[in-house]
Parts: C-alpha cells; structure tokens; sequence
C-alpha cells in the first residue's frame, strides 16, 4: 500500500489536476522539462532540454522522457493546424484543408526524426532492467506481485476499515496503468482528425472499401462513432482535464476524412490530373495517415529493442543493439548544426541535452553509481558528454556488479519465458496492441 503521507496529498492533486493519481505521461514528460540555454535559437531542440526529476538519476531516464516532450513541443503547429483544416472543411475552402494537412505532414515529418533519436542516450537494457520499473502502475500486474493493485491509505476511508473485513477492504484497492505514450493527447488527436478508427484488441473493425464508406457517407451522413478500442478511451483518464475534454471536443466537430471522402470520387483516383485540387487533396490526406504508420512503425521497433529483446536475454546478457547514426537519422545540414550547438554548450561550461539535476545516489542504490565509479577508478567530469564516453570504457567487472544486482530490481523487470507475454507499462501486450494499432492507421488511406 501506499502510506497516506504520499497518498493522501497525491490523490488531491491528481482530482485537482482531474487525472488518475499514478505515475503517467503528462508528469514524467509534459510537466518535467527545462530550458538548458535561453539564447538557444530553437529553445525547444531536444538538444536544449534537460528533465527536472527523474526516478534513477541516469541520463537514459532523462532522455527516454524527453525523446516525448520534444516531440509534443515540435507538433504543437500541428495541433494548430488541424483546427484550421476543422475549420476550413465548414467554409469548404479545399485549398486551405489542403494547406492545413501538409502543415499536419511537416510537424509528423519532424515527430519521425526525434523517435529514432531514442537510440542515441538510452540504452535498451538499462531502461529495461533500471528504468521501467518506476514506469508500471498496478494493474493487470499479477505476475509483479500486484493482483489486488495498491491500497492508498488514508484515502476511500481505507484508514477505518478492521483487516478482519477483508471484503470492504478489497474493494478500497485502486488499479491504475502505468505511464504510456497512450496518454499523450497528441496521438489521439491526429487520430481523431484524419478519422483513423481502432477497435478491441484482438477485434476487427468492420472493413470496407473506400467506395463503400464514400456511399454509406452520402446516403447516411456522418455516421455514430463505431466501437472504440476501450484501452485508449481509458487512457484518457490519465490526462489532464482539459486535454481530455479537447479530445472529446475535436471528435465532435472535426470531419477532414469525411470531407476528404466526399470530394474525391473513385473516377477521380483514376483519372485526376496531377493539378487538380482534389488530388493535392487526397495525396495530402493519404501523406498524413502514412506518416503515422511510419511513426508507429518505429515505435514498435523500439518496444522490441527496450522491451522485448532485454527480456528475453535476461539480466545476465547485456547486448549492443545496432542501430541507426544519428548522421543518417537527420538531414546533413541540420545534423552538423546540431553537433556544433553540442559542442560549443559543453565547451563553454554549458549542459547537454537530456541531462537533469544531480541526484542522490541513495535513492537508486540497486545501481551503485558510486561504488562503480571508484572501481573504474575513473574521475567524474563536469561535462557530461566525457561522462557518458567515459561509461564505455569501464572495464568489465564494473559490468558484471551492476547486472548481478539488477536481478533484484522489481518483479516487473524479470526474464521472459518462451511463449511469455511481454506487457507495456500500461499492462497489455504490447506488441499485439501497437501491431493493431498501426494496422488500423495503414487502413485509413483513401
């Protein structure tokens, strides 16, 4: 259970803030953020941000976070745009849908680069084996030793119920998720907007081809909101109120697909010239639908390199994953500016990006961040460039101490027996979830 000196305090802030009083997206990534240089030209380069707190200390955690707020903070034009083309699609100004979906393309064409940076300052096996942990909530966390999720005492009059009551004392236990990219507002939305529907896990929505949808759209009007995927309805609960109530908002108003739908007939996929306004139309729609494939695409790459990989190797077998040069991840231009930003911040006594304030070492002491450091008998630098180029130079045993005490870290971080299934922070199976989903986007396009 959870002491009601943390539970008691958590809870009134969360109704405050009306989300659920676990850890979730928006505290570790949307309210965790710091400007590292305020002369910087772009003040929110993922290169100029730094995290206020993390649970370890590690610049892995930092960065893990941060990956996620610079992608909110590059897409917000997009969140601006797709309210132009909600607006557009009631004047019918088809030249201004138009422009508002190649905005929408231009802010996702930026979202894609900053995922595959992840690779660069987070390392698989510490997320998974040191990281993750902190991330889980305590639902559908049986086999982490949560079946009943967690007491928060001095809350629900848990503090006045006799131990020998067990039935009403049960039922004073919360099951909340963990912290998931589910709960940022900003997936959802761009869902929401280009009319990309998800159902059930493991259900199929009803398929249709385009000239169905096209027919039933004209005969019926817009049609009710078909069944939902009920996980990410829930997610909702753990975003601020306000996000929340947007979202709710935006899927009332916003008709882009339908619009979309309705101004490019079957004829003209065929025949339209290359200038016509309705092809610029549905080449700029079917851009955005698959460039969110794209983005999902990476996303369970990523699940597979954090997640399924270390857990399957086990704690014993930390591996390099291979993955891809920064250099080829960015434009050449854009890249060698950015290394020379990095550069200069650290040669002028500045900080990097992703880095946070100096934790404590005793508030992570499964990772002995001291003692390693003293058995490499390798000075702590100021900058935290050398620190981290130090990190892969430690001779060996330093390797072997660190991984033998990650055994003991939280039941949640645990070896993967063959047929297992590999649950995100959220408590479903990841994979199965995110192929859906992804699946589900690439069927949207007209």
């Amino acid at each position: 259970f959870l002491p009601a000196s943390i539970a008691v305090p958590w809870v009134a802030v969360a109704e405050f803030l009306q989300l659920n009083p676990v850890v979730c997206c928006a505290g570790v990534c949307h309210w965790n953020w710091q400007i590292l240089d305020d002369t910087a030209d772009d003040l929110m380069d993922i290169d100029n941000l730094g995290t206020i707190h993390t649970f370890s200390g590690s610049l892995d955690e930092s960065w893990f976070y941060l990956v996620t707020t610079a992608i909110e903070a590059k897409c917000a034009r997009g969140l601006s745009a797709i309210l132009d083309a909600t607006a557009a699609v009631e004047r019918d100004d088809m030249s201004q849908v138009t422009r508002s979906l190649h905005q929408i393309a231009y802010a996702l064409g930026e979202a894609n680069i900053i995922l595959e940076r992840m690779y660069e300052r987070c390392d698989p096996y510490v997320f998974y084996w040191k990281i993750r942990e902190f991330l889980a909530g305590w639902e559908n966390m049986e086999d982490a030793g949560l079946p009943y999720g967690v007491l928060y005492e001095g809350v629900d009059d848990t503090d006045t119920f006799s131990l020998d009551n067990w039935n009403s004392l049960f039922r004073r236990f919360r099951k909340y998720a963990g912290g998931s990219a589910a709960q940022t507002p900003l997936l959802q939305a761009l869902d929401i907007a280009l009319g990309i529907k998800h159902f059930p896990t493991g259900e199929r929505g009803p398929q249709s081809s385009v000239a169905e949808a096209r027919n039933k759209l004209r005969a019926q009007g817009v049609p009710e909101p078909p069944t939902v995927n009920s996980y990410l309805v829930q997610m909702r609960d753990y975003m601020p109120g306000g996000h929340r109530r947007f979202l709710e908002d935006l899927a009332a108003t916003c008709r882009i697909r339908e619009y979309v739908l309705l101004e490019c007939s079957d004829s003209l996929l065929h025949m339209g010239t290359a200038s016509d306004p309705r092809v610029l139309l549905r080449q700029a729609y079917n851009g955005c639908v698959d460039l969110i494939k794209t983005f999902r695409d990476k996303h369970i790459m990523i699940v597979s390199r954090y997640i399924i990989a270390p857990a399957k190797n086990g704690p014993m077998s930390p591996q390099r994953v291979a993955v891809p040069e920064s250099s080829k991840l960015m434009p050449p231009v854009a890249y060698m500016q950015a290394m020379a930003k990095q550069t200069s911040r650290l040669q002028s006594g500045g900080r990097m990006g992703g880095d946070s304030l100096s934790a404590d070492p005793t508030m992570y002491p499964q990772t002995n961040i001291a003692a390693t450091l003293k058995s490499s008998e390798q000075p702590v630098s100021k900058c935290p460039m050398q620190n981290m180029l130090a990190a892969n130079t430690r001779p060996k045993s330093v390797t072997v101490q660190v991984v033998s005490e990650a055994q003991d870290v939280g039941r949640l971080a645990r070896k993967l027996e063959d047929g297992a299934v590999a649950r995100g922070t959220g408590g479903t199976d990841a994979i199965q979830f995110l192929k859906q989903v992804r699946n589900e986007t690439a069927q949207t396009r007209i």
